[in-house]
């Protein structure tokens, strides 16, 4: 299995299909690179197409530290000079899109072609004035416990808040398996920190071609996405409206199809 070394006690597995411009789908919280297991078939026909799982999560090293947004972009960044890629797509969906609007402020965008930003308000928080989060301070706070005591029973119940449509049982079943691969040390540390940042001001540091596809029922309201689009001169906002959180899963079809549209106007 392919590992890239990011450091001495840190290695990230990826996968690497397909040939001509490179597109790089970073995960969300929890989650892994499993999840886009319905867009690698498609991509990886017109595009070099990799996937990759964070620090802690899916395949990749179970190391305790380093569980910061920044520290995943860091990561990222080791990763595309490792690879030694050019000019690569970055496609964040959830925390994934934190990872990208990270990586854009330590490291500019010098090489990077466009982004793609899949459902993530630009922050998690709801801080005063600001309507579009998914926690509260309760509400993290309960959700910090529970992590702790019942991470199976957490992560199952989280699930279905990811889909407008119940799920089947199967398909449940993978992805509480691919979220319980995470250990509840780690969870709690990577979910507290991606609540806490705050992107709303410089999420217009993005300074390339960007797309943003948005469910519109689910975690965060369309209007986040739209309080983004406003923000980066350019961009462009795709509503989803038969998904929640995983509009790569639920609406398969139009998810490949726009952002083939992006990729190929670029």
């Amino acid at each position: 299995m392919p590992y890239a070394e990011i450091d001495s006690e840190t290695k990230l597995y990826y996968e690497d299909k397909g040939e001509g411009q490179t597109v790089i789908f970073v995960h969300g919280v929890m989650m892994s690179s499993k999840f886009f297991h319905k867009q690698v078939p498609y991509f990886s026909e017109k595009y070099r197409t990799i996937t990759l799982d964070l620090r802690g999560h899916g395949q990749s090293t179970k190391v305790e530290h380093g569980h910061t947004v920044s520290r995943y972009a860091r990561d990222l960044k080791r990763f595309i000079e490792e690879l030694n890629v050019k000019d690569v797509i970055l496609v964040g969906w959830s925390m994934g899109a934190f990872v990208l609007w990270d990586y854009v402020n330590q490291f500019g965008s010098e090489n990077i072609k466009a982004l793609t930003i899949v459902d993530q308000s630009p922050s998690d928080y709801i801080w005063p004035g600001w309507e579009y989060g998914a926690f509260d301070f309760e509400a993290i706070k309960g959700v910090m416990q529970v992590i702790q005591e019942d991470q199976n029973g957490f992560n199952s119940e989280f699930i279905y808040g990811m889909f407008k449509q119940k799920p089947d049982p199967k398909e449940h079943e993978w992805i509480l398996a691919e979220m319980n691969n995470l250990p509840a040390s780690i969870e709690s540390a990577i979910v507290f920190n991606q609540t806490a940042v705050d992107y709303r001001e410089s999420v217009s540091n993005v300074d390339v071609p960007t797309l943003i596809c948005f469910g519109t029922v689910g975690f965060f309201p369309i209007e986040a996405g739209e309080y983004i689009q406003q923000r980066i001169p350019g961009s462009k906002l795709v509503a989803f409206d038969n998904s929640s959180h995983l509009l790569f899963l639920e609406e398969t079809d139009k998810f490949n199809r726009e952002l083939d549209a992006f990729f190929s106007s670029l």
